[in-house]
């Protein structure tokens, strides 16, 4: 499936077509994994699926600088022959605020790959980490982001006008702060479509204990300023998480759902990911795997192209 021209009307009445899951020898290995975090062991199934054929037909330009920080660098995946304007897929990837990258032997390029092949632009992006820069530096970071893209991705066949985020785990709580968050808002955000949470982290209840990126801001650091800031946002959010994320990334989903879904008009599309851990759901994009591509590429071709 690819998200170009007459293909999202496509999507939309395919909706009900039965996706391929977690392929059984994979499933088996992630349950007696359990809530495992560590990707050389969870991941390590995934890793196989990636041959180097699959980077055939895609163009890559590395370590293009969006800001003044070294840290300030992304990355730009297009599918050579593609025509353009396409929607561009905007990755901000995990590592517990201190940590990750957007480059590595399969994941997270794997993410931006698959944006590629479904005919968008992928763009992955490294921000500046905890605890040197605290909140709201990732925040900002990223609304420096899609600020170059919007006055740079058509160069790319990108359309400026159709962005949407995607964050797995830290990097989903940088996208729900940045989304929520209008002290750093400017231009930039009228062209953010929509948004993708993908197993953020929030506590559920107060908590003295300071985080590496929040400190002790509860207000920021909490699922009730999470979900009070979201419900205010016009942008459309997804949310998922997977049946052997840790219990407390689980429950963040819980709450935020239940939480946005008080108000109907933001209640997100959310898919909670059957045999599935913290880093196999986002490998799994690009496999034939696509218990989470298959909900990503409907909502993705469900959203509008305009804002009101």
């Amino acid at each position: 499936m690819r998200i170009s021209g007459v293909a999202a009307a496509v999507l939309l009445t395919a909706s009900a077509t039965a996706m391929a899951q977690v392929p059984p020898d994979i499933a088996e290995k992630t349950r007696a994994a359990g809530q495992s975090m560590d990707p050389r062991t969870a991941g390590a199934p995934y890793a196989a699926l990636f041959p180097p054929s699959v980077w055939e037909g895609v163009s890559i330009e590395r370590d293009i600088a969006y800001g003044p920080d070294a840290k300030h660098k992304l990355d730009i995946y297009t599918a050579r022959g593609d025509s353009g304007p396409r929607p561009v897929l905007l990755f901000v990837h995990g590592g517990a605020f201190v940590g990750g990258d957007k480059h590595g032997a399969f994941y997270p390029d794997n993410v931006t790959l698959w944006a590629a092949k479904q005919g968008m632009v992928g763009v992955g992006i490294n921000y500046r980490l905890a605890p040197d820069s605290p909140w709201p530096a990732g925040a900002r970071d990223l609304a420096s982001a899609i600020a170059w893209v919007r006055a740079n991705i058509s160069r790319y066949g990108g359309d400026p006008n159709r962005i949407v985020l995607f964050g797995h785990s830290a990097g989903a709580n940088h996208v729900a702060d940045y989304v929520g968050a209008t002290s750093v808002h400017g231009a930039e955000l009228a062209g953010v479509r929509g948004a993708i949470l993908l197993s953020p982290n929030y506590p559920t209840t107060p908590t003295s204990t300071a985080n590496p990126y929040y400190g002790t801001n509860q207000a920021m650091n909490s699922t009730a300023g999470t979900v009070e800031r979201l419900r205010a946002s016009p942008v459309p959010i997804f949310l998922g998480d997977a049946e052997f994320d840790p219990d407390m990334m689980q429950a963040t989903a819980a709450a935020l759902r239940e939480g946005l879904c008080a108000t109907p008009e933001r209640c997100p599309r959310y898919v909670h990911l059957k045999d599935h851990n913290h880093c196999t759901e986002g490998m799994s994009l690009g496999t034939d795997d696509q218990s989470l591509s298959g909900p990503l590429l409907e909502w993705i071709a469900s959203l509008s192209g305009e804002r009101g």
